[in-house]
């Protein structure tokens, strides 16, 4: 069976690809299917490189960018496309797989479309709550449309075509190495402390990052801080834990991006404070842990707005809006979800109710059903 995979343009379309085609290589094995996976990403993007670390075959083609924004780039995005879909053809017509798996990121249009005209069963992945414009453009190609919401929560998507698969989350994540007391001995923290992550995604979040700034001592008067504070952030941080006593010193950790210990500090938090796009959720409601989460305002078609919203309801997480918020208020927030272990129970409890926690093996199913 031959499956192609394309997505690209952030880790947050790569990394579910990735946790996909680790669980389709299990199930082949175990059903003894010959498979033969081919990425098509990007020729420069950020998939490059994470694909080819899995050992994953990969070809990059040229790609555009929708950009809601003037920008000279308007003038040769076309041609960039056109260019990308003539090699997706070219590369589709010779490979021919069984079917097309596209997660999101423009590079999924040029593929898509490709496929679509060599008649090869498209299923596209929306994470957010939201179709992003990629998948809004492939909506009309797609033979199957997996969602990572709850499928009323979506409007113009064919009831037929869909199916609720929820979020892929990588497999490192659920399989983490330490416990909080390996953990903390490794990095010298108290293990008796709650544990406060704070992630930012690899570029950080620079509002975020600024709310923890004003409030960092206060916070390590109680609690062990583990921020992820992206490359923009990381020299500063360094030098402001640098300047702090010791007794704060031995209990902050600054990362410009957490990669291979993700799981292990996910797994021993005790509340995440995050962005609320739709990796970072999968990811924290994979660890069953209670978080704060504050949406980015600027987010493309408000995904994370609306991705939050829905949690808030459902009474999985606090959700506090960025332009409302102040560090008193984030750090009320804090001492009250630590102090209140009933509401953090509740919290985990609820998220049972919402996401499957079996994504990339329901994912795995629709796609094995195109081995003809």
């Amino acid at each position: 069976m031959k499956v192609v995979f394309t997505g690209g343009g952030t880790g947050g379309h790569v990394s579910p690809n990735i946790a996909v085609i680790s669980e389709l290589k299990k199930i082949a094995q175990k059903k003894d299917i010959d498979l033969d996976v081919l990425y098509i990403g990007r020729l420069f993007g950020i998939e490059k490189s994470m694909v080819r670390r899995e050992g994953i075959r990969y070809m990059g083609v040229f790609s555009g960018k929708f950009r809601r924004y003037w920008d000279w780039r308007h003038l040769t995005d076309p041609f960039l496309v056109l260019l990308g879909f003539l090699q997706s053809f070219i590369i589709l017509s010779f490979y021919r797989p069984n079917v097309i798996f596209a997660k999101g990121g423009f590079v999924t249009v040029p593929v898509g479309i490709a496929g679509w005209i060599l008649r090869i069963p498209l299923i596209i992945h929306e994470s957010d709550a939201v179709l992003g414009l990629s998948n809004r453009i492939l909506l009309r190609f797609a033979s199957r449309v997996a969602l990572g919401f709850p499928v009323d929560l979506y409007t113009g998507i064919s009831v037929e075509k869909a199916f609720f698969a929820g979020n892929p989350v990588r497999e490192e994540i659920k399989e983490f190495e330490l416990d909080k007391k390996g953990l903390c001995e490794k990095y010298g923290l108290d293990k008796q402390r709650p544990l406060l992550l704070i992630l930012g995604g690899s570029q950080g979040a620079q509002r975020i990052n600024e709310l923890i700034d004003s409030i960092l001592e206060k916070l390590l008067q109680t609690y062990t801080v583990v921020h992820s504070v992206g490359e923009k952030g990381a020299a500063h941080f360094k030098e402001r834990r640098a300047r702090m006593f010791e007794k704060y010193k031995n209990n902050y950790i600054a990362f410009s991006f957490i990669r291979d210990e993700m799981g292990d500090f996910i797994n021993n938090a005790d509340l995440i404070i995050s962005r609320s796009g739709a990796n970072a959720i999968a990811e924290i409601v994979s660890a069953h842990k209670p978080s704060i989460l504050i949406p980015f305002p600027h987010a493309s078609a408000d995904h994370q707005n609306k991705n939050a919203s829905f949690l808030q309801q459902e009474g999985i997480a606090s959700v506090l809006e960025e332009r409302h918020l102040n560090a008193f208020k984030l750090l009320e927030e804090i001492d009250y979800l630590v102090e209140n272990k009933k509401v953090r129970e509740k919290m985990v409890e609820n998220m049972g109710d919402v996401f499957r926690e079996d994504s990339a093996k329901k994912i795995v199913e629709k796609i094995l059903e195109f081995n003809k």
